[in-house]
């Protein structure tokens, strides 16, 4: 059996540093001192590590520029901005360039004329034609999360563990006393949201419940918020309350004042999405750091992963969403005892 060669993640392991920084010293680029390129080097030069021309072939192929697609509206959005940053941050480690690709009409199918090796896509559907296109080209393509009704189609994924976090915020509220636990869901045009629904559903049936959720858009307004909210309240049993879509706590908060009701207190209120004005809301709202620069990141890095032959690449890559307890459920000692 030949052996198998080291790789850029040994290199790194052996020297004691991350991936971004062996590729800097390696490449004599500015970024990492002294101490540190010599102690990369030292660690290929005992690993025999030489570098991998396929490894690179994204900063050496032919344009050396990956395209991003983000989701219509989302850009307004503070998870896809930091999304956007990972995948720029990674791509800059490795010597290449990220070009955002425009939004199209919804029937628009012509190939994209961005010249880049790859794509990015996060929160896709096949139901949008600009995607179907970026599928059609033949380069690889990493989502992060699958792509609906694609998922065959791309390279390989990064996902998040939706159906274990959400199980684990819905026990959360109950265990801090809830009874009647409601959701405001998004359209179920994308593979997250599909699982939200279908986990929210599964979860309530499970004990004997019947689900209480109102579906608003994908970018919502500030009135859709409070609509749904507004609506499910009318509901006296409903003592707790989950956001999902980005950007909807404040309003919902807003919505629940509005209705009388007292979050952290009568009501227990939890956004999906964590943002960073979700601690200075009054109170402030609980929520999954979904760590989106990391998330951008870690797409952008297996995109380079899928290009190299030499490199085993398992297809979907999975990331635990971490809870962040705060006031909205259950008060600062219920948010003190869980940090």
């Amino acid at each position: 059996m030949t052996p198998r060669k080291p790789t850029l993640h040994d290199v790194a392991a052996a020297a004691g540093v991350s991936i971004a920084a062996v590729s800097f010293a390696l490449r004599d680029k500015a970024g990492v001192s002294p101490e540190t390129r010599e102690r990369v080097l030292a660690a290929a030069r005992e690993l025999n590590y030489v570098v991998n021309v396929p490894a690179r072939s994204l900063r050496t192929a032919r344009y050396g520029a990956v395209g991003l697609h983000l989701p219509p509206g989302s850009t307004r959005l503070p998870y896809y901005t930091e999304f956007a940053f990972g995948v720029v941050d990674a791509a800059d480690a490795r010597g290449l360039s990220v070009i955002l690709l425009p939004h199209r009409a919804a029937d628009d199918a012509t190939p994209p004329t961005a010249f880049v090796d790859g794509y990015i896509v996060v929160d896709a559907t096949v139901e949008d034609a600009g995607i179907r296109a970026i599928l059609d080209t033949g380069r690889p393509v990493v989502s992060g999360e699958h792509v609906l009704g694609g998922e065959d189609r791309v390279s390989a994924s990064v996902v998040y563990d939706h159906d274990t976090a959400l199980r684990g915020l819905l026990d959360h509220l109950t265990g801090r006393g809830a009874t009647r636990v409601a959701a405001v869901l998004p359209p179920e045009g994308t593979a997250w949201s599909r699982e939200l629904t279908q986990t929210y559903a599964d979860w309530t049936a499970k004990r004997g419940g019947i689900p209480v959720s109102r579906t608003i858009s994908f970018v919502p307004t500030a009135d859709e918020v409070d609509g749904a909210v507004a609506d499910i309240l009318a509901t006296d049993e409903v003592d707790a309350l989950i956001v999902a879509p980005s950007g909807s706590a404040a309003p919902a908060l807003a919505a629940a004042h509005r209705a009388g009701r007292r979050v952290g207190d009568d009501l227990l209120l939890a956004a999906y999405v964590d943002e960073p004005m979700h601690a200075l809301l009054s109170p402030a709202v609980t929520s999954f750091d979904l760590e989106a620069r990391a998330f951008g990141s870690a797409c952008l890095e297996l995109l380079a992963a899928v290009t190299d032959a030499d490199t085993p690449v398992d297809r979907t890559r999975v990331i635990a969403p971490r809870l962040l307890v705060r006031a909205s459920t259950g008060g600062e000692e219920a948010a003190r005892d869980r940090e």
